[in-house]
């Protein structure tokens, strides 16, 4: 799409993925002539220089997160789901409910459960033991020792790609522009910004909004890196029968806290059919080769050639320990990637002294709080603070 070089957006957003087009729609609420830029998933990943983990079927939803801020942006995001696809028409979200584990019986997570449930006006159940998640849940198999919290929905999981489909398009049912490209840089102009694209044309606007993730740090999107820590993450997607989601269909999201030295911080979603036409369970982890990325040229080689087979095993050991009666076809792994913050909140702030804005830093729970994130983006971007109910400096950026 081609943009008339005297048109000036009074903010462009860079990035529309998760947070990226959330972002934009409440930008177009606002202030309206928004523009939206990003690549869609790239069908030659060795011709593409940017990358996305978004580019999935399944993420697990929760409402009860690790503080209180973590759970009201689940809440707030999850309330907004039914409008969001009633209006789009797009289907994404499906309420079966999210299981806690810890291995090791009560945490600190546990231990705060009650007083957050209360505090957020929210249900849920404790499971004392591993017995008692089995008869529960048959289909899981966890250790005696180990303590549960089940949540009902809104808890459950989503469709990210199709959540970002439903933003984009309310966004540009008001009237928003979005744009298939790559953003090659942005740059002070005067009283405006410039934003290059890869296509040669480049875009004028009073604000630009960066939400590209990792890659915020790269292709001279902003002045000063953002303190993030980068990693690799191996999904496993186990391909199963029409036999199995019948019997798994009512089965909830898992988030599994365990540390065995092999694999750590299971998280699975039962399961969905995918574009390949093929139906998978998904399970991922941290592993202790996981790969730590400072350059760009480390992540896209990862995307591009990076060995996520060689994980299979560890994974799919960990899988039939918890689900020992699961029937697999055959296994498949994903490549994706995680940036965790240093103030383990997602950044929302400046980053320069103008109209230069920032959203990144999802530390593996974006995809479940990806439209109040965006909300409050949007919020500060033009007003200065956060949205209702939210401290902006609790996702004060921390630069390099």
């Amino acid at each position: 799409m081609s943009v008339s070089k005297s048109n000036i957006f009074e903010c462009v957003v860079v990035g529309k993925g998760l947070v990226g087009s959330a972002a934009a729609r409440h930008l177009q609420n606002l202030i309206g002539n928004v523009a939206v830029i990003g690549p869609d998933e790239p069908k030659d990943y060795n011709a593409s220089s940017v990358f996305a983990s978004h580019y999935d079927q399944g993420r697990v939803q929760r409402i009860i997160g690790v503080d209180p801020v973590w759970t009201l942006l689940n809440q707030r995001s999850a309330m907004r789901y039914p409008m969001l696809e009633k209006e789009s028409g797009i289907q994404f979200h499906t309420p079966v409910g999210c299981l806690y584990v810890s291995h090791v019986g009560k945490d600190e997570y546990v231990d705060n459960v009650p007083t957050q449930a209360q505090k957020f006006n929210t249900g849920y159940q404790f499971l004392n033991s591993g017995d008692e998640i089995h008869k529960c849940l048959p289909a899981y198999n966890f250790p005696n020792q180990a303590f549960g919290v089940l949540e009902n929905g809104p808890a459950g999981y989503i469709n990210p790609m199709n959540l970002v489909q439903a933003q984009l398009a309310l966004f540009n049912k008001q009237g928003g522009v979005t744009l298939t490209d790559t953003v090659s840089s942005v740059r002070k102009s005067g009283s405006e910004y410039e934003v290059d694209i890869e296509s040669g044309e480049t875009l004028r606007a009073n604000r630009v909004l960066i939400t590209a993730g990792a890659f915020s740090n790269f292709h001279s999107l902003i002045p000063k890196p953002l303190d993030l820590f980068m990693k690799s993450e191996t999904v496993l997607l186990a391909q199963v029968s029409s036999a199995e989601v019948l019997r798994l269909k009512n089965l909830p999201s898992l988030l599994y806290e365990i540390d065995n030295g092999s694999v750590e911080g299971i998280y699975a979603v039962p399961p969905v059919i995918y574009p390949d036409g093929n139906i998978y369970f998904k399970i991922g982890c941290n592993l202790p080769s996981d790969i730590v990325f400072t350059e760009l040229a480390e992540i896209q080689e990862w995307f591009r050639h990076g060995d996520s087979d060689a994980n299979i095993p560890a994974i799919r050991d960990a899988l039939n320990v918890i689900m020992p009666d699961l029937k697999v076809e055959k296994f498949k792994s994903k490549r994706c990637l995680i940036s965790r913050t240093k103030t383990k909140k997602a950044y929302i702030g400046r980053a320069d002294d103008h109209q230069l804005f920032v959203a990144a830093g999802g530390n593996g729970y974006t995809a479940m709080c990806s439209e109040a994130t965006g909300e409050i983006a949007a919020h500060f971007t033009v007003h200065g603070v956060g949205s209702e109910g939210f401290n902006i400096e609790d996702f004060k950026p921390v630069f390099n």
